[in-house]
């Protein structure tokens, strides 16, 4: 793979990857990946977990298996609720998933919840990062709003960040920039993989 591709080659190259797969590899995947997350440290002691919600049409990986499982556990789910829809001003505020019956698509089509109370980003142990894709340097894709990176540069910097990606959207090295939020780990169906931070090419995108 090149180091030269750009976020916006590999965005679309990560977004192939996925819709070629149908239901049931998705469904299969994501199971596996939720049974190797589990197995982290930090999500085996973790009280509140910050997850998304998948967005099934799109061939995210599925958080759902991963969510029943640490609810089970007793773990607190918290979600991201987007608050300010403008380009350039990426803004989100976190509340407490209580159910299913609970969650109202916004303007982009993503479950949000309604009525759980808003979470301090302090009591967050873990953040389950949504990524179209991810390096081994440590860095991920997004889709390019920068909510995330807004999200991440605010919590302590001794939160974990954990990827989940199918192994087709996993590459040695991803482009990144001075403001990049590096992840911790990456979590595909063959299992854990640990990253490495160090330079990667620079882009000028947002993740």
């Amino acid at each position: 793979m090149s180091p030269s591709l750009s976020k916006s080659q590999l965005r679309g190259q990560f977004d192939r990857a996925r819709r070629s797969m149908d239901p049931g590899t998705v469904r299969r995947f994501s199971e596996q990946i939720a049974r190797h997350a589990l197995e982290l440290p930090a999500l085996s002691t973790a009280c509140t977990v910050h997850t998304y919600w998948p967005i099934p049409d799109q061939n995210e990986v599925d958080t759902r298996p991963l969510i029943n499982h640490l609810r089970d556990r007793g773990v607190e789910i918290v979600l991201p609720v987007v608050t300010s829809f403008e380009a350039g001003a990426p803004k989100m505020t976190h509340r407490r998933f209580t159910t299913r019956a609970s969650l109202q698509k916004n303007a982009w089509g993503i479950p949000e919840p309604v009525d759980g109370d808003p979470v301090p980003l302090a009591s967050i142990d873990v953040v389950v990062v949504p990524a179209l894709g991810a390096g081994l340097n440590g860095h991920r894709i997004g889709h390019g709003w920068g909510y995330y990176d807004a999200f991440l540069s605010n919590l302590s910097p001794d939160t974990p960040h954990i990827v989940l990606a199918f192994d087709a959207c996993v590459r040695p090295n991803v482009p990144s920039e001075p403001h990049d939020v590096p992840v911790d780990a990456i979590v595909t169906e063959t299992g854990v993989h640990s990253v490495s931070v160090a330079s990667s090419p620079a882009s000028t995108e947002p993740d």
